[in-house]
């Protein structure tokens, strides 16, 4: 049995997210299982016209959660932070690409 992309992702998402506003910097297995869960809703959308409701407000905090994220640490964890927010914003650009 196939697991819904968009639950799947957003699963991804608190997990990913939720690391990093605990203060435990980035969980990178969570890093990989969003970016697969990312990619995965990228391909399952790439014919449509509409995206699920509920992945587009996933890919809505994406980026600025991230960001704001990076505020809790210091130096090269904070900088690596900010590069992994860059990272996921391009992967959600693929989602919604046209």
């Amino acid at each position: 049995m196939r697991s819904d992309p968009v639950d799947l992702m957003a699963e991804a998402w608190a997990a990913f997210d939720e690391s990093l506003r605990m203060g435990q910097g980035i969980d990178e297995e969570l890093y990989v299982s969003l970016r697969q869960a990312l990619r995965s809703c990228a391909e399952e959308w790439v014919a449509l016209d509409l995206i699920p409701r509920a992945g587009a407000n996933v890919l809505v905090d994406i980026f600025a959660a991230t960001e704001a994220n990076s505020s809790l640490y210091e130096g090269d964890v904070a900088d690596r932070v900010m590069e992994v927010a860059y990272e996921l914003h391009e992967l959600v650009g693929e989602c919604v690409a046209l």
